[in-house]
C-alpha cells in the first residue's frame, strides 16, 4: 500500500532515541523529508545520516529544547525554511520521573507540565500555520497507555498525557475541515531506553530482581512481550499519511492488549 508520504515534510521531536527515533526512521523509509529535533544538533548527525540511508528525500537536525519556548518556534521556522513548508508533526516528549503520588512534590508537577504538555501547545501553535498554508497536516502526539488504564507509580505521566489527549481532541475539531488531522498514539511497554530506565527504577524502589521487574511491566500485557519500536513507527507513518484523511481525534493504543485487560 502506498502511503503517499514521498516528499512530505515532517518534524519529529525528542527523536534521538526510542519511539521518536523509530518514528523518524519510519517516515524516512516512506520517502518523507524528516527533521529530527533535540537539544544537541551535533549529536543528531548520526541519525540524520541514517534517515538519508533509509530513504528520506531530505533530512536535517534542528536545535530544540522542549523546556525553552523560544527554541521551539525558531526550530519549526528553520525546518519550514529548509523544506519549503511543513506537513507532519510527531510530538514526542521525554518521560517524567516515576513514583507514587505522595512522593511527587509540587515542583515535580510543574516540571512535568513544562516537559510534556506546554511544549506540545507551543509547537502546535508554531506548526499549524504552515499546515494551513499547505492545505495538509498530520499531527501525532505520543502519549501512553496510561491515558486508557492507570499505571502504578506513573502519576505524572498518566495525568499530563491525559491533558495531551484533550489537546488533540480539541485541535481535531478546530482543524479537520482544513485537512489537518490530529491523533494520539498510546504506547504500552516498548523495548526502549525509557523502558530500561523504568525497569531499573522498579528494581531499586521495590527491591526486585531483573526478571521480577520485567514481569511487573508485562503481567497485564496479553502479548507477553515488550513492543518493537519499529511497530510503533509503522503506525506513526500510517497516521501521518494521506491514507489517514478520515482519522482524527482518536487515541490509539499500541500496548500488546494491555488496555483490553481491564
Amino acid at each position: 500500500m502506498k502511503l503517499g508520504l514521498e516528499g512530505k515534510r515532517a518534524l519529529v521531536t525528542a527523536a534521538s532515541r526510542g519511539l521518536g527515533r523509530a518514528s523518524a526512521l519510519a517516515l524516512a523509509a516512506e520517502g518523507a523529508k524528516v527533521a529530527v529535533a533535540g537539544r544537541n544538533v551535533a549529536a543528531m548527525e548520526g541519525l540524520v545520516a541514517e534517515l538519508r540511508q533509509a530513504g528520506a528525500s531530505g533530512a536535517m537536525g534542528v536545535a530544540m529544547d522542549l523546556s525553552d519556548r523560544a527554541t521551539l518556534k525558531s526550530g519549526v521556522d528553520a525546518v519550514a525554511r529548509e523544506f519549503g513548508g511543513l506537513d507532519i508533526f510527531v510530538g514526542n516528549t521525554g518521560g517524567p520521573a516515576s513514583g507514587p503520588f505522595l512522593s511527587v512534590p509540587r515542583e515535580g508537577w510543574e516540571s512535568a507540565l513544562n516537559e510534556i504538555l506546554l511544549p506540545l501547545v507551543d509547537l502546535s501553535h508554531a506548526v499549524l500555520p504552515h499546515m494551513q498554508a499547505g492545505g495538509f497536516g498530520r499531527i501525532v502526539f505520543v502519549t501512553t497507555v496510561g491515558v486508557k488504564v492507570v499505571q502504578p507509580n506513573m502519576v505524572l505521566s498518566d495525568s499530563l498525557r491525559l491533558a495531551v489527549v484533550g489537546l488533540a481532541k480539541s485541535l481535531s475539531i478546530e482543524f479537520a475541515h482544513e485537512n489537518i488531522m490530529v491523533n494520539c498514539l498510546c504506547p504500552g511497554p516498548f523495548a526502549t531506553d525509557r523502558m530500561e530506565d523504568l525497569i531499573k527504577a522498579s528494581m531499586e524502589r521495590d527491591g526486585l530482581d531483573r526478571a521480577a521487574a520485567e514481569e511487573l511491566w508485562l503481567d497485564e500485557v496479553p502479548a507477553r512481550k515488550f513492543g518493537d519500536p519499529s511497530d510503533f513507527g509503522a503506525m506513526v507513518a500510517m497516521l501521518a499519511s494521506e491514507r489517514a484523511g478520515f482519522i482524527t481525534g482518536t487515541a490509539i493504543a499500541l500496548d500488546g492488549g494491555k488496555s483490553r485487560a481491564y
